[in-house]
């Protein structure tokens, strides 16, 4: 199934590159970070193997995803500076929670994001840069930027000191492992697994954890207060 999806992907990675050359490599950035399900963990090793057979520059590939990557962080930092801490926070009211039956589980409460909010506003220049090291999250962790106002200096230079440590290792390894293509595709097939395992196990944690504390509340109402 893995080396199916990966033979339509690098067939479409390759037709973008033959028509862009390292802008089609930045066109796939900017589309891989406006779409986070999108894997760029699969992406650049295809564009790295692709400099390996000599059909792009290696430091293109390399420079072309940066910049890919940083259009794509701006439009999300935008969306979050024009929605705002207040509009944000009655979207995480609104919508932070689900009923099942007459039961309602409340996945991210208020106090959750205010004290995400905090955080990026004493600590954002580590979570943008850390966030950039992580799969699916590294594109939309510019909304909360947005939303926090950080500054434009720290947010460019922690979102592109990021994107450098994510693509350059991807590409290089795509880049080296060129002829032994198969070889890859069983390294990715494990480290899509183990990915898959941390944030179901994740998910399965944090939904047990909310019923439990909503029970909890509901038998003890003086503890919600």
């Amino acid at each position: 199934m893995l080396s199916s999806a990966l033979e339509a992907l690098a067939g479409w990675v390759g037709s973008v590159v033959a028509w862009g050359g390292v802008g089609g490599v930045a066109m796939i950035a900017l589309f891989e970070n406006l779409f986070p399900p999108t894997p760029s963990e699969w992406l650049y090793p295809l564009a790295g193997k692709m400099a390996y057979d000599g059909e792009i520059s290696l430091i293109g590939v390399i420079i072309a995803g940066v910049i890919g990557s940083l259009i794509g962080s701006t439009i999300w930092y935008g969306i979050g500076y024009r929605l705002g801490e207040d509009n944000m926070r009655a979207f995480v009211e609104r919508f932070g929670g689900v009923r099942l039956w007459r039961w309602h589980i409340t996945f991210f409460k208020i106090e959750d994001y205010d004290n995400a909010m905090r955080l990026f506003k004493t600590r954002g220049s580590v979570v943008v840069f850390v966030a950039r090291l992580m799969p699916l999250v590294h594109g939309v962790v510019s909304v909360p930027a947005g939303v926090a106002k950080m500054s434009l200096v720290p947010f460019y230079f922690y979102t592109t000191l990021g994107s450098l440590f994510w693509i350059t290792p991807l590409t290089l390894f795509g880049y080296f492992l060129g002829s032994q293509w198969e070889q890859i595709i069983e390294w990715l097939d494990v480290y899509q697994t183990v990915w898959y395992i941390l944030i179901g196990v994740a998910i399965v944690y944090y939904v047990i954890r909310r019923i439990l504390n909503h029970r909890r509340e509901q038998m003890n109402p003086s503890e919600g207060t």
